[in-house]
Order: C-alpha cells, then structure tokens, then sequence
C-alpha cells in the first residue's frame, strides 16, 4: 500500500534559507515517514518524494555495500553541506598552492572534514579541465562493476516512479558521449558517503530536470540518520533495501547519526546525472585535450 500526503509548507523559501549550513534536529520536521509513501505540496501539486520500502533486492544491496564501503575517503571538498560556518558565515576558503598563490579550488575547514567519494565519470574542472573516470573506476573497476546492478536497478524504479523527469534525464544522457555515462542509465554519476550527517544543503552540479535518486546501505545499530526536507517538515527514515527518490533542489540534510554498535556503518548512495557532462567529448577526444595542454598550464 503507497500512502499519500500532502503537505503544506512549514516555512518559507527565504526562511528555509536561512538554516543554510545547519545541522538539522528532530525540531525541523513534524512528520516522519516509515512507510511506502508518495509526498506532495498542499500549494503547487508538485512531487515532493516517492519513498519505497525493501524494494531492492537484498543480495544487490549486500553487493553494494561490500564493493562500496571503502568509496568514501576523509575530503574537505564538500562546503555547505559540511556544515559550521565561520564567524563571517563563510563555509569554505581557497586552497593556498604549494608555492604560495591562491587555488581556484575552495575547501571547507579543516574541522569540517567529512568521508565521501565518487564513482563512475566526472566533468571538466578549472583545477582538472577535461571529463575522466572517478579514480575509483579506474584502479577498482571490478568493485565497479560488483555495484552496477544497484545503479541499473534504481535507474529501472526511477524510470517506473518519476516517468516524465526520467525521460528528460536520460534524454540528456543518452546525448552524452556513452564515454562518461553508466551503462544504459540516466546517470553518469554516485556520491557515496558514509556515516556524514550532512548539513542543510541543495545539491549543486546536477540535472536541474531530474529528481534525486537515494539509497542507503547500512551495517549494525544505529539511530537517526533521517532525510529531512525541513520547508515542509518531513523526514524520511531509510532503512536497508529503500529507496527514496526526491527533489534534492530544495534545501535538505539530515538528523545525527547516532550509533548503537560500535562499529555500526550508514553508506549513503546518491545516483545524479553531472549536467556538464553533455559538453564531454570521446575518451580519445578528452586524452586530446590532456595531450595538447600548453607547458606551464599545470592543475592547481
């Protein structure tokens, strides 16, 4: 049975803005969501989220989670969504480079470090300007490849539960070099992070057309951990096996984390086409690009 709700708006758009970079309690939602469920704003019709318990497979699931939970590595590439802002609200600075001049790359602070990591392809940066595999497919492709049937698995439910946004995605896909596109997918692209309890954030970089696809993958007892889409108070509670399909424009992060066994392990995947992927060449035509890169023009 799939529950419908519709919810009208607990705060605004500049009120839910305002919590930008916060760490979300169990305050910021009134509703919380353990069931089959499709959610709706009261206001403007719009889908909120699709929540499907136990719909993966459990042999898929454990795949993943042995392929995946060495993915996520301690970064301080992440911002907003690290939390704890400075006196002057900034979450981020430049990178100073080795010899002193300032980086184009920003780093959140160093007591922000968080553990997360990408799999499958990614675009052109200022620091890396031509689009290439994520180093985890290069030098563990056959761990890759042990988490395909996850990412193949929720791109067929995505197709089947937001069909129109779907449509829109893969069409952007499929015009993409198949290069730097997993496999028969609408996506180029998973974050997978692992026991991070992230801060009121939008997701940057992706799809705007398209609805987030999120699964998370978790070992022992632990408490916590809910989705929440604090402008209409909702939180999700994602268990082994579920997926959760949302619209990850709107500001979202969750609840703390908060551990049971000693060792208990929530590893999040979330599955996004990179919009810029579309201005990809070939492999051949981005090794051109490496190739013919003018002495002196090094990454920073």
């Amino acid at each position: 049975m799939i529950k419908k709700h519709i919810l009208k708006p607990r705060l605004t758009d500049e009120e839910a803005l305002r919590l930008k970079g916060n760490l979300l309690e169990e305050k910021d939602y009134n509703t919380l969501i353990t069931h089959n469920a499709d959610v709706y704003c009261e206001e403007t019709g719009k889908c909120i989220a699709k929540f499907r318990k136990k719909i993966i497979p459990g042999n898929i699931a454990k795949k993943a989670y042995e392929s995946l939970k060495s993915v996520s590595v301690n970064t301080r590439n992440r911002t907003i969504s690290a939390g704890n802002s400075d006196e002057h609200g900034n979450f981020s600075r430049k990178r100073i480079k080795k010899d002193g001049t300032v980086s184009n790359t920003n780093l959140s602070f160093e007591q922000n470090e968080v553990r997360s990591g990408i799999i499958g392809y990614f675009d052109r940066t200022p620091r890396t300007p031509y689009c290439r595999q994520t180093a985890f497919n290069e030098k563990q492709f056959s761990k890759y490849k042990e988490a395909y049937p996850i990412i193949k698995f929720v791109d067929t439910a995505y197709a089947d539960l937001m069909p129109d946004h779907y449509k829109l995605q893969r069409n952007e896909a499929n015009k993409t070099s198949q290069d730097y596109v997993i496999k028969n997918t609408a996506f180029t692209t998973v974050t997978v992070n692992k026991n991070w309890q992230t801060a009121l954030h939008t997701d940057k970089g992706d799809f705007e057309k398209g609805f987030g696809n999120l699964v998370v993958l978790r070992q022992g007892r632990y408490s916590g951990g809910y989705f929440v889409v604090p402008k209409w108070g909702v939180a999700f509670d994602v268990q082994n096996c579920d997926l959760l399909l949302v619209d990850v424009h709107q500001w979202h992060g969750n609840t703390p984390i908060k551990k049971i066994d000693e060792h208990a392990t929530r590893v999040s995947l979330v599955m996004y086409y990179r919009k810029n992927m579309i201005n990809c060449g070939t492999t051949e035509e981005e090794k051109e690009i490496v190739k013919n890169r003018m002495e002196g023009d090094k990454l920073n």
